[in-house]
């Protein structure tokens, strides 16, 4: 179970991945070897999986899709969910409840290739159907509102 100082360095994380020990630990008012070992310890824990950027499609002009697919009954949903996953122009796979089985957030660098990205996930073994709809604007993404 985190404690209310993890929570609060990772909600600082979230904001900005490219703090410094010393930064988090200046505005929590904790020690730098404080902030660096609980640091340490969540990554070993994997509650820290990566440090990453957020990048703003509409800036990269990026084609934006979000993606529903509904499984046959008895497919493995874990393993048809790595599959989509496995492919680079998926950014986001998650497993859900209702209609469909998967949400999926796709981004391309133009039509085609989100039309060849439906095709790839279409012909995965054990996907019955596959429903996309284009993103019309990006207001926040990661936990980081753009617009």
């Amino acid at each position: 179970m985190l404690e209310e100082l993890d929570k609060k360095i990772l909600e600082l994380l979230s904001l900005d991945s490219r703090l410094s020990y010393r930064d988090i630990a200046k505005k929590l008012g904790v020690s730098h070897a404080n902030v660096s070992s609980r640091i340490k310890k969540l990554e070993e824990e994997n509650v820290i999986r990566g440090y990453t950027i957020i990048l703003d499609p509409e800036y990269l002009n990026l084609y934006s899709l979000c993606i529903r697919i509904a499984t046959k009954t008895g497919a493995n949903l874990a393993t048809i969910g790595r599959e989509v996953a496995s492919l680079p122009q998926v950014y986001v796979v998650l497993r859900v409840s209702g209609e469909c089985d998967l949400l999926v957030l796709g981004m391309c660098k133009d039509r085609q290739e989100a039309l060849e990205l439906i095709s790839k996930i279409s012909n995965i073994k054990g996907i019955e159907k596959v429903e996309s709809h284009v993103v019309l604007e990006t207001i926040k993404l990661a936990g980081v509102k753009l617009k």
